[in-house]
């Protein structure tokens, strides 16, 4: 059991990604013909070393705790979990008022069942935001631990932009685009991949409602779960704040009672 923090849907991180899902049950598929040969290669290189498609595919669950650091102090903290093959999701915080939700959705149909303080809500105005919002942290939260593995989305566009040197390493630099797909698809990125492990150190972007300079973002502390390696910690350059993750876990099954509300406080 943890504390959730009362920070909720205020903060303001990029909140892009593909709202199609690379799994199982998904039959859409990436088109290769949009991207540049040399940013495919690299992506394939990349692919390896965070342990390869088949680790990936087999990751039917994934659940982890996202976390926000701000000057020394946690501001946000939510729970999330996974179902990949069926998309069945599960959210859990607390809201602005202090008070514990938590909203079990499938992420194709964006409809389930909100729970407020225990209590079901009825379907209404209130119901349907917190729908929304919920999705809506599917969509950021994720993106920020699984990035490098949806580069192959559909709709997601890969060119190579050439080498560069950041912190004494020298990195392959891939800019990501996006063809109408995604709640922003203007969204832009640069994936700087190292030429030493081949895994994402750094990515800078420029979300569709901005200007440039690009936010710059380390992606630290690779851990090897379940098969596949993810980044567990990511620190802002020139600001005093992080995103990072706690309770991670990769599997290829299902506990069915976490997409039940069962009165447990994850």
């Amino acid at each position: 059991m943890f504390k959730f923090i009362a920070a909720a849907f205020l903060i303001v991180f990029p909140f892009h990604t593909s709202s199609q899902q690379t799994t199982p049950a998904n039959n859409k598929v990436f088109d290769p013909s949009k991207s540049d040969a040399k940013a495919l290669a690299v992506m394939e290189e990349m692919w390896t070393a965070l342990g390869g498609k088949d680790n990936w595919e087999k990751a039917r669950y994934l659940g982890f705790r996202w976390l926000v650091e701000r000057e020394g102090n946690v501001v946000a903290d939510f729970r999330h979990d996974w179902d990949r093959y069926t998309n069945r999701y599960r959210v859990e915080g607390t809201d602005r008022d202090g008070k514990h939700f938590v909203v079990l959705f499938n992420t194709d149909t964006k409809d389930g069942e909100v729970y407020l303080d225990g209590v079901r809500l009825p379907a209404d105005t209130t119901k349907t935001k917190m729908l929304e919002d919920a999705y809506g942290r599917h969509i950021n939260d994720s993106y920020w631990l699984i990035m490098p593995y949806k580069l192959n989305d559909p709709g997601v566009i890969l060119n190579y932009e050439g080498e560069k040197e950041a912190g004494g390493q020298q990195y392959d630099v891939i800019k990501v685009t996006f063809e109408n797909v995604g709640l922003t698809p203007k969204d832009t990125y640069w994936a700087f991949i190292s030429k030493n492990d081949r895994l994402m150190h750094k990515w800078e972007y420029v979300l569709q409602d901005r200007q440039p300079p690009p936010t710059i973002c380390w992606w630290k502390d690779w851990q090897t779960i379940g098969g596949i390696k993810l980044a567990m910690n990511k620190e802002f350059e020139g600001r005093p704040v992080r995103i990072y993750f706690k309770e991670v876990k990769v599997s290829p099954t299902v506990d069915e009672a976490v997409f039940e509300m069962t009165g447990k406080t994850f």
